[in-house]
């Protein structure tokens, strides 16, 4: 029997497009010019300078910062059978990943205007991601069911995501953000994988039995 997706590949994918979605929306009702080299993705949910579809991309934030908490807990999955090590540095991915969950979701909450709530969650939003992509793709190297190029596309995400926080450029938020889209679907397929090939494994016994008997 075919298994079940896991809850990580269907929150994963889920939130993949919610956010495009709604940020898309968003940006049809954005009045003015709107381009990576001058703009904050956030300037989408600003109240002044999108009035009409500030609130879609302020839902877009909390929706997602939901969607993404049922993808970090349901990486438990991946630890099934794995050694210490690498336990521990998913389990670690997860809390960083709850953390920064909740930070996505307060950025929605505190739009751009309440500035100093909304750099204060953005901040730690950034960070979180960041811990979290270097730990679950030190985490998953050495996984067997799960396909070593996520692991080297993790880190090289971590580090875009570093210089983006340290420099402070639109066009490096511009180019962060679509890497982390990108590493959620790299993951949820990898979660997939693993499962199906645990489900494959567990049921084989079970059908050479039927056979013998």
């Amino acid at each position: 029997m075919r298994a079940k997706y896991p809850v990580t590949t269907i929150a994963g994918l889920a939130s993949i497009a919610v956010c495009v979605s709604l940020a898309g929306a968003a940006y049809v009702f954005y009045p003015w010019a709107f381009s990576p080299m001058t703009n904050w993705i956030s300037d989408l949910g600003n109240t002044w300078l999108n009035p009409r579809g500030s609130m879609l991309f302020r839902a877009d934030m909390v929706v997602v910062g939901i969607g993404l908490s049922a993808f970090f807990l349901g990486l438990r999955t991946l630890t099934h059978g794995q050694s210490l090590l690498t336990r521990v540095l998913i389990v670690m991915a997860q809390l960083s990943g709850l953390v920064a969950s909740l930070a996505l979701a307060m950025t929605g909450v505190f739009s751009e205007n309440q500035q100093s709530a909304h750099a204060l969650w953005a901040t730690v939003l950034f960070v979180a991601l960041a811990v979290t992509v270097m730990l679950l793709g030190w985490g998953v190297l050495s996984h067997p069911g799960v396909p070593t190029w996520i692991s080297y596309f993790a880190l090289a995400s971590f580090g875009v995501d570093i210089v983006s926080i340290v420099a402070r450029s639109h066009w490096l938020e511009w180019v962060a953000v679509p890497l982390l889209l990108v590493f959620v679907a790299q993951v949820s397929y990898g979660t997939l994988k693993v499962t199906r090939t645990r489900a494959g494994l567990e049921g084989r016994p079970a059908a050479v039995t039927s056979v013998e008997s």
